[in-house]
């Protein structure tokens, strides 16, 4: 758990030193070193539930951050779900829905049950396993392509609709734009994230997923992060 915690923080640290790169500010500055401070608490954390505590109050940290280095007209300030209340928040929840999708089927293949899960609790039939494994997987899958596609202008204010009782929605195009460019970054190859692997980044969650397996039936084993530099 505090692996899974520790992977999720420092890409996301990644990410914003990456978005941060060519008009870096203090703020983001400022948010990577409190998350820094979040990571170095984790091997005193005592429980699940002070292991999620961590990763709230990261995430807490992060999004605002994160949310800044976004063009004028596309910015937030916090993560909405429940419902999204602008097409950013909109972009990532349907992103996220997908991704957990594929951890879902990778977990079916590594033989792991998606709903037996590590730091989520299993309730209401969802997949918590496949929630543990995409965590490390949103800002190197997802939140690189919405703040790419916002930074390019190709996701625009008009993908989002407004819809009673639903907050903000993707359109149809919307939809098109986002889906299309996480399908892109999915079937990029890298190599170095995993030790002696090479492949597709779709491959990677699956090996992610084997991997997690292993550390859960051999107590001796360890399960760690993928290596993503800034």
């Amino acid at each position: 758990g505090r692996a899974i915690v520790r992977a999720k923080v420092t890409h996301q640290q990644t990410l914003l030193q990456r978005l941060n790169r060519r008009d870096g500010t203090d703020t983001i500055r400022d948010a990577v070193a409190q998350m820094d401070a979040l990571v170095a608490m984790l091997p005193e954390a005592g429980s699940i539930q002070e292991i999620m505590g961590l990763e709230g109050a990261a995430a807490r940290v992060y999004y605002p951050a994160w949310g800044r280095t976004l063009p004028e007209g596309m910015r937030f300030t916090e993560r909405s779900r429940r419902p999204p209340q602008d097409v950013i928040n909109a972009a990532l929840s349907y992103l996220y829905t997908l991704l957990v999708g594929e951890c879902v089927t990778a977990l079916h293949a590594a033989g792991l049950d998606p709903a037996i899960g590590l730091l989520h609790t299993e309730q209401d039939k969802r997949p918590s396993l496949a929630l543990d494994l995409m965590e490390e997987f949103r800002p190197w899958l997802v939140d690189q392509v919405i703040a790419e596609l916002a930074k390019q202008r190709r996701l625009r204010p008009e993908h989002g609709r407004s819809e009673a009782g639903s907050g903000v929605l993707l359109t149809n195009e919307g939809k098109g734009v986002v889906v299309d460019a996480y399908e892109r970054r999915l079937l990029g190859s890298v190599s170095g994230a995993i030790t002696g692997f090479a492949g597709t980044r779709r491959r990677h969650i699956y090996r992610q997923a084997q991997l997690l397996r292993v550390a859960i039936q051999e107590p001796s084993a360890t399960w760690t992060g993928l290596t993503w530099r800034p």
